[in-house]
């Protein structure tokens, strides 16, 4: 099943109340696979820090079986990467992406 994790130091209630939906739909759009197969998770409040400012940022995590590779990795990245920029307001330099596929 394709997941997407967000670690995150926002707070919970700056995501938005329909962030999951939202997300859900990027990702089947985006892997090509049904929405109802597909796993989204927020971590929110975390204390954490990237490039040692503790400035708003994510962690993110995408793993599926199949639909992912070194030759559309680099499309994933951005356009997860922009979709979490648009809702969530975090700067793009401050989102961290991986992508990773399950055999």
């Amino acid at each position: 099943m394709p997941s997407l994790i967000i670690n995150t130091n926002l707070p919970r209630a700056k995501i938005p109340q329909d962030f999951l939906s939202k997300a859900t739909e990027m990702m089947s759009k985006q892997i090509g696979k049904p929405s109802k197969y597909i796993t989204i998770c927020v971590h929110p409040d975390l204390i954490m820090s990237h490039g040692g400012s503790d400035d708003p940022c994510a962690s993110v995590h995408v793993t599926s079986i199949g639909k992912l590779g070194p030759d559309v990795n680099k499309d994933h990245s951005a356009n997860i990467g922009s979709f979490i920029h648009e809702t969530l307001k975090i700067p793009m330099d401050s989102i961290l992406p991986f992508v990773s596929i399950l055999t």
